[in-house]
């Protein structure tokens, strides 16, 4: 195509010169959809520029100030500049057919949503912006990746719920760390009695586990512990039916350390304790055993963190902004990501998501309801409706 025939904004069609404007520029009109637009004096090569500023800007915690100087303008310069950049879509698309030894899942909450991110321990594999961490929300996550060989998570039942039913035959671990806090949250850092204190103590062992007959060890002084604790953990007290669960006349009288006892037995009893200490049933005849890491610090030190901290950089930005900043960030940080200018150029410096929202707009029914509500797009309301909904003329404005 040649280069002085620029495409229509609105529906990408052929445009026409059609004079020029009252500056001396070139008014171009669309054979198609009648627009008119003026071409824009910005050469690829400037676009390019600007955009890889753009990108430097929005994936590292640098100031707008501090990038506005090196470029010799102001803030305010820079960010008419960096109008068009905010419609570059971020393409996340995984190998579907990359199979992993192992798999972290996470998710975080930020002003622009919460975040889940599936990573392993040398770069991210996808991510997805949702409400919260739901069932349906992982498997948003989670389709398009194949089943790994191990998946560590922090225990929300989201993630599990997902995780068995698109990979049922991989096997599940939980963040030890996640499960040291869980019963920290019941028992706290100085459990004041002496089943506290023991089961505590018997839940910071975990994080130094290193085989499978440290592994057995630990669940003996488990069993040992539900054994010596038995009458202590089944203590009832009698309380007003009107405060209690079920409407019971009792409760439990050492309820904290039940539930911090009930929340390890389980994670037990559902096997997802050491499956890092275990060799992959899936691995093929011949290769070496992968080393599994057992909790999911790589994802939350290495990757929540840097997020937190860029989303605190680029305080103020609106939440769609946001998003686009650490979708930037999460892109360059998969395994082979794709260069930023060229995904730039392929979707026309913006242009084609632009067309694609004003057809949108275009498309939208503007005309007045039926039922005498006013237009959807209007620059005031209709008079008839004034006077139907009682408001008197010379009223409307003040």
């Amino acid at each position: 195509m040649k280069t002085n025939r620029p495409r229509c904004p609105v529906c990408d069609g052929a445009m026409k010169k059609n004079g020029t404007t009252s500056k001396g520029t070139t008014r171009w009109r669309c054979t198609t959809c009648n627009a008119s637009s003026t071409r824009t004096t910005q050469t690829t090569a400037v676009k390019a520029a600007t955009f890889r500023t753009f990108i430097d800007w929005t994936t590292s915690t640098r100031p707008l100030d501090d990038v506005a100087a090196t470029q010799h303008v102001t803030a305010r310069t820079l960010q008419r500049r960096f109008t068009w950049c905010w419609y570059i879509r971020v393409p996340h698309t995984p190998d579907p057919h990359r199979v992993h030894d192992q798999i972290f899942i996470d998710g975080t909450y930020l002003a622009g949503g919460c975040l889940l991110i599936a990573a392993t321990a040398t770069h991210v594999i996808d991510w997805h912006w949702c409400q919260r961490e739901t069932t349906a929300s992982y498997t948003e996550l989670l389709t398009g990746i194949a089943a790994p060989l191990l998946v560590t998570t922090d225990g929300g039942q989201g993630a599990q719920s997902a995780i068995k039913a698109l990979w049922p035959a991989t096997p599940i671990q939980r963040c030890l760390v996640h499960v040291q806090r869980v019963v920290r949250r019941h028992t706290t850092s100085r459990p004041r009695t002496p089943a506290g204190k023991t089961l505590y103590r018997l839940a910071l062992k975990l994080t130094r586990i290193r085989d499978l007959d440290q592994a057995a060890a630990w669940i003996t002084r488990l069993h040992d512990f539900g054994t010596v604790y038995d009458d202590y953990l089944n203590e009832k007290t009698a309380a007003d039916p009107r405060t209690t669960p079920g409407r019971r006349n009792w409760t439990w009288t050492h309820a904290r350390v039940r539930k911090a006892y009930n929340s390890l037995l389980t994670v037990y009893r559902r096997r997802h304790l050491f499956n890092y200490l275990e060799i992959p049933t899936r691995l093929p005849a011949g290769d070496t055993p992968p080393m599994f890491k057992a909790t999911t610090n790589t994802l939350e030190g290495g990757v929540n963190a840097m997020i937190k901290n860029l989303a605190r950089a680029h305080r103020g930005l609106t939440a769609e902004h946001q998003r686009t900043v650490i979708d930037w960030w999460l892109h360059l940080h998969t395994q082979i990501p794709d260069d930023t200018v060229r995904i730039a150029g392929d979707q026309r410096w913006g242009q084609a998501a632009l067309a694609k929202a004003q057809g949108l707009l275009a498309a939208e029914d503007q005309s007045p309801s039926d039922d005498g509500r006013p237009a959807f797009y209007d620059t005031a309301i209709d008079s008839t409706y004034q006077h139907s909904m009682g408001v008197r003329k010379g009223w409307v404005g003040r």
